[in-house]
């Protein structure tokens, strides 16, 4: 089933670093400093300086709208975890009744974050991740409570202690193939708690062996076993968690690359119409 996505500005970021400017060591006698005319080649100036700032701008906009989304589900390695998922019934032909998408994972900042891919939404031009070499995973999302307890280690909540939080679990093909399998025996995902393992980095961030633990028949009994309001164990709207971003706000953000060549406008990155 196929996602379709309301054109909003987007996700994820978690968190964004300044870079400070070391000190440098006093020049020695000999050695002369460089005159107000010389370019060095770690400054920006011109046409780089302004892409570098709207890079910044928009990046620090993005982390903005990161603010109050839910987070995505990820296991360390050698790691194992217990959760319930919220959703993920049978559709008539007895396969997962989810949604998926194309999603790319770029390393931004120092951190990995994912972006819708655009090819399918915006057939006028590449998809920017696409054009820069990059192939998108055929994604499904769900909606899980997971029950590993976490520590808040930086900001305003730092040491408050997070349990049965809500999260996306948003899982590739092979392991959407597994939880298949396992959603025709157990009648469906919804209600179903399991105890995940993971084993080393090859394997799946979200993990790879699933234990089937109990299954509820409503979400009012998972809301009254863990302590929840009734609206946190609601799946997520996945039209505002998954959002989309244009081509044009994916380079803005300096993720992939433009179009060029033949047939597109400088600058622009759409087809000319055709005279």
């Amino acid at each position: 089933m196929s996602l379709k996505f309301v054109k909003k500005a987007a996700p994820q970021p978690e968190q964004q670093s300044e870079v400070g400017t070391a000190e440098k060591p006093a020049p020695q006698s000999q050695s002369k400093s460089p005159g107000a005319g010389v370019k060095m080649s770690w400054m920006l100036k011109g046409s780089a300086a302004k892409s570098a700032l709207a890079q910044e701008e928009a990046h620090a906009e993005l982390l903005k709208q990161e603010a109050g989304r839910l987070w995505s589900y990820w296991m360390p390695e050698d790691s194992d975890r217990q959760v319930t998922f919220l959703d993920g019934d049978l559709d008539a032909e007895g396969m997962l009744d989810i949604l998926m998408y194309r999603q790319h994972s770029v390393l931004l900042n120092g951190n990995w974050e994912q972006f819708v891919c655009t090819a399918e939404e915006d057939q006028s031009q590449p998809c920017p991740i696409c054009a820069s070499g990059d192939r998108p995973s055929l994604v499904g999302v769900m909606t899980i409570i997971d029950h590993n307890p976490h520590t808040i280690k930086k900001g305003p909540n730092q040491g408050k202690l997070i349990q049965n939080s809500r999260k996306l679990f948003i899982a590739k093909r092979n392991t959407i193939k597994i939880l298949t399998k396992i959603a025709v025996k157990r009648g469906g995902l919804s209600g179903c708690t399991f105890d995940i393992s993971r084993g080393g980095k090859n394997d799946p961030a979200v993990g790879s062996q699933f234990d089937f633990v109990q299954k509820y028949g409503k979400r009012s009994e998972i809301a009254a076993k863990f302590g929840l309001k009734e609206e946190e164990v609601q799946p997520a709207n996945y039209a505002e968690e998954i959002r989309y971003r244009t081509p044009e706000q994916l380079i803005e953000l300096g993720v992939g690359k433009a179009a060029s060549g033949v047939g597109y406008e400088k600058g622009v990155g759409k087809l000319k119409d055709e005279l």
